[in-house]
């Protein structure tokens, strides 16, 4: 977005004149005009939402060839005076301009006037700016076929009509899934897979489903391990007493299988442990790592800026020597909801120029196995490299010059 034309948006809006909201002797001017560009941003996606304009399209990288993104036009061009300029190559279809005034959505009715508009506007001086255009993604606006079913206008249930029988099916099936038995089933060979467990206990009654839990083989990316145990689901608590007293000690695969009740609660350790580090994980998403920072931004125009959306916990820029800053900072929230508020609201906005690039700063492990995990692969990779320098000859040596030796000199 043209920067002139936010500012005069929003000193509009407000009745002011621009030197008041970007006064030379003020110190935080930059972190103002950010905070007005992302008022702006926001309110634009919330307009072109609101008028079937789909945001997630913006992430293809797939062009259309019927729309353009009409872009760093003077503020206060109104939307006849761009249809007006637009119609001159053919008869537009659609024609969106937020009430911010920045930007603006043309969609024609054929790929050929589009272009030819696209051909003959881009950088032509408009007023007192020169146009910016842009192809727009494919698939831009919604299709009204997609919306949810809430949003179209289709004939609603009558709360008082009486469930159908398939209905009361889908309740029943739905109660019983609800109270389902789980069986843990240890001491598995490792050549055992799910599909080996599947047709070993698909014929007993209550069966529902069998499953082996595997993890990343290190030495071979994209295969899986077997972990030596898996999962028996049965569609009742008596059918899956029943198999625990037929099945515990049956012999697979040369393995005598351990198997024993697990609660849906319990669903073994294993399985326990990951989605608790997921939620510490999920909890931990405080930090943001701030990139393309212009180096003239200082700690409390990051400060400024950051904590209008949350309570600041610290607030990192790390410099160099010289004391110049490196071009990236890290700011911690206090709570995850208030970094990633921060997120959506900042992810597009500019700072002294520089589009800022904002994401989740990496953690560090706290399950103290994967902290084990870690600490293991950094000395296999130490031992790598010793035995790649045996290998090759390469590093330092010692040389015993005795006497009557002769060097060859250069």
């Amino acid at each position: 977005m043209n920067s002139d034309a936010v500012m005069s948006s929003i000193s509009d809006r407000l009745g002011v004149a621009k030197s008041e909201l970007l006064d030379p002797t003020s110190s935080d001017a930059a972190v103002k005009q950010a905070h007005a560009e992302t008022h702006i941003i926001q309110e634009t996606r919330s307009y072109f939402k609101n008028h079937g304009v789909d945001l997630e399209a913006f992430k293809e990288k797939e062009r259309g060839d019927t729309a353009i993104l009409v872009k760093n036009f003077s503020y206060g061009t109104t939307p006849e005076e761009l249809r007006q300029l637009f119609e001159a190559h053919g008869p537009i279809k659609k024609l969106l301009m937020p009430p911010s005034g920045t930007i603006a959505i043309v969609e024609y009715k054929q790929s050929d006037n589009a272009r030819s508009a696209f051909g003959s506007l881009a950088y032509r001086k408009f007023k007192d700016s020169l146009l910016f255009l842009e192809k727009a993604p494919r698939d831009l606006f919604e299709d009204v076929q997609n919306l949810p079913q809430s949003q179209t206008k289709g004939p609603a249930k009558s709360q008082s009509a009486k469930p159908s029988a398939t209905e009361l099916l889908e309740k029943k099936d739905a109660f019983e899934m609800a109270n389902t038995s789980t069986l843990f089933v240890r001491n598995l060979n490792f050549s055992t897979t799910t599909d080996r467990l599947r047709e070993v206990f698909h014929p007993l009654e209550g069966f529902m489903s069998a499953k082996v839990k595997t993890k990343p083989d290190p030495k071979k990316p994209g295969q899986l391990l077997s972990m030596g145990f898996g999962f028996l689901e049965f569609r009742s608590k008596s059918n899956a007493q029943a198999a625990l007293a037929a099945m515990d000690g049956h012999k697979l695969d040369g393995h005598e299988l351990l198997i024993k009740a697990s609660h849906k609660a319990l669903d073994a350790a294993e399985e326990r442990r990951k989605e608790d580090h997921a939620k510490k994980m999920a909890g931990r998403k405080t930090k943001i790592v701030i990139k393309n920072l212009p180096f003239e931004a200082s700690k409390k125009d990051i400060r400024s800026l950051f904590g209008s959306y949350g309570q600041l916990r610290s607030v990192r820029v790390p410099k160099k020597f010289d004391s110049s800053t490196r071009g990236f900072a890290f700011a911690d929230f206090i709570t995850a909801r208030e970094a990633a508020n921060a997120m959506d609201a900042l992810r597009d906005t500019h700072l002294l120029g520089r589009r800022l690039v904002l994401d989740f700063a990496a953690e560090d492990a706290v399950d103290p196995e994967q902290e084990i995990e870690k600490m293991q692969q950094r000395v296999g990779k130490q031992a790598d490299k010793v035995a790649l320098q045996r290998l090759t000859g390469s590093g330092r040596k010692k040389f015993n010059v005795e006497r009557g030796d002769e060097l060859d000199q250069d």
